[in-house]
C-alpha cells in the first residue's frame, strides 16, 4: 500500500511539472525586451517608403518610424536588423528578432505560423511596367515574363491568374525593377506603395493597378505571446489617436492615411 501512495506521489509530481514547465519557461517577448534594454526589429532595406537605405545609408521608413515609437514608449534602444520576404519569418520564429515590420501582408497561410497585430496599413497588388506596354492586367500577361521578389505569394498568384506567364524571381526589388527596364521582364508585381515610388523615380516605367484588391498589412510576433502583441496593439492605437500615425503617413507618402483604413480606440 506504502509503494502504491510513493508511487502515486511521484506520478502527480511529475505530471505538475510537466504541465507547470512550459508557463514557466515561456516568458514574454515584452519582458525580454525590457530586461534586455534593446527592441530588435526585423525591417526591411529595399522597399520604399516602408523600410529602405537613404544616401547617409541609415535604415529609414514607414515601419521604421513605427518600430522607433514602439522603442521610444518601451524606453529601450532599437537595433534594426534587415529582413527580406524569404528570411523574416525564420528570423522570428528562431528568435534573433523581436518583432517584423517588415510590410507584411496578413493572410491566413501566415497566421498559422505567426501572430499578427491589428492591421496598420492598407495596401492593393499593381503590376510595374514600361510605359506603352499595352499591359493591363492578368489578361495581357500570356506569353509574358513576370518578376516578383522570392517569399512573397505572387507566384501563386500569377500563375493562377494567367497559366500562360512566365516567371522570374529576385532576391530584392531593385533588380525587379532593373529586370523591367532592361527588358529582361515585362511586368513587376507587387504592393502598390512602393511601386509608386519606383514609377517616380524612372519616368519610363508606369504602375497598372489590379493584380489583387487591398489587403491589410500587420506587425507579427511569435506565436502565444498575447501580453506582447497587447503591447504592441495599444501602442499603434496610442500613435493613431496623437496623430504621429497621421505626421509620419504624410511625411513618407506625401499624403493622409487611406480613408478605408481606421485603428479604433478600443474603448467604450
Amino acid at each position: 500500500m506504502r509503494v502504491t501512495r510513493v508511487l502515486t506521489a511521484v506520478l502527480v509530481a511529475v505530471l505538475t511539472v510537466a504541465w507547470a514547465s512550459p508557463a514557466a519557461a515561456q516568458e514574454s517577448t515584452l519582458d525580454v525586451v525590457k530586461k534586455r534594454g534593446t527592441l530588435i526589429a526585423g525591417v526591411k532595406a529595399d522597399y520604399p517608403p516602408f523600410g529602405y537605405t537613404d544616401k547617409d545609408g541609415q535604415l529609414v521608413g514607414f515601419d521604421i518610424e513605427i518600430m522607433n515609437y514602439l522603442a521610444k514608449k518601451l524606453g529601450v534602444k532599437l537595433d534594426l536588423r534587415p529582413v527580406t520576404s524569404a528570411n523574416r519569418i525564420p528570423m522570428l520564429s528562431n528568435g534573433t528578432v523581436d518583432v517584423l515590420a517588415a510590410s507584411f501582408t496578413i493572410t491566413i497561410e501566415r497566421e498559422k505560423v505567426v501572430d499578427f497585430t491589428i492591421p496598420y496599413f492598407l495596401s492593393g497588388g499593381s503590376f510595374l511596367v514600361k510605359k506603352g506596354s499595352g499591359i493591363r492586367g492578368y489578361a495581357s500577361l500570356a506569353g509574358k515574363t513576370v518578376t516578383f521578389t522570392q517569399g512573397t505569394p505572387w507566384e501563386k498568384k500569377v500563375l493562377q491568374e494567367q497559366p500562360r506567364a512566365k516567371t522570374l524571381v529576385f532576391q530584392d526589388k531593385p533588380q525587379a525593377v532593373l529586370a523591367v527596364k532592361q527588358g529582361k521582364a515585362d511586368a513587376y508585381v507587387d504592393d502598390d506603395v512602393p511601386l509608386y515610388l519606383f514609377a517616380k523615380d524612372h519616368p519610363e516605367l508606369e504602375v497598372v493597378s489590379g493584380a489583387t484588391s487591398k489587403a491589410p498589412m500587420g506587425i507579427a510576433v511569435r506565436e502565444n505571446d498575447s501580453k506582447w502583441r497587447d503591447f504592441i496593439n495599444f501602442a499603434l492605437i496610442e500613435m493613431w489617436e496623437d496623430g504621429t500615425y497621421k505626421a509620419v503617413h504624410r511625411k513618407l507618402l506625401g499624403v493622409d492615411p487611406d480613408p478605408e483604413l481606421r485603428i479604433f480606440p478600443w474603448k467604450l
